[in-house]
């Protein structure tokens, strides 16, 4: 198994920066009640959603080949389907909002019933990140085991 170096993609970064600026000049001038954790809810989204992505990643590399190095024929996938990783983000950014609103204890009512703060919905967007990081990498890490189909 060869695998290719890239670069390290910091546009993620950015663009939570970029949404944290945003957000803080919101609180500084409109939104004065929002906390600052509130403000950098779209950096610690992109930081948990990392986090999480190699911590499954290298559990599934674990586990998907139990065997010594050599014998399972692993196919790594040079261009990854993305929807699973926007969905893992969504789901991670709607866990963090919803742990902030139940820490805060703010009566408003944002995005609706997704961000009431409910400990079922607690439950339920880190479930669902998680879920969607393992369909990612089934996609993109493959096994072929060697085992050939009796006809």
């Amino acid at each position: 198994m060869r695998i290719a170096q890239q670069p390290i993609q910091l546009s993620g970064f950015y663009l939570a920066g970029l949404l944290c600026l945003a957000a803080a000049i919101l609180k500084l001038t409109i939104e004065g009640h929002w906390s600052w954790w509130r403000v950098l809810l779209p950096l610690w989204a992109v930081l948990g959603h990392n986090l999480l992505h190699i911590m499954v990643g290298f559990a599934w590399l674990f586990f998907v080949s139990p065997g010594p190095p050599g014998e399972d024929d692993i196919t790594v996938r040079e261009d990854p389907p993305q929807r699973y990783e926007f969905a893992a983000m969504l789901c991670l950014l709607l866990f963090a909002h919803n742990l902030l609103a139940r820490i805060e204890g703010a009566d408003q009512r944002m995005w609706g019933w997704v961000g009431t703060g409910q400990w079922q919905l607690l439950l339920l967007f880190p479930l669902l990140s998680l879920l969607c990081q393992l369909f990612f990498w089934s996609e993109v890490v493959q096994v072929d085991h060697g085992f050939t189909r009796r006809t």
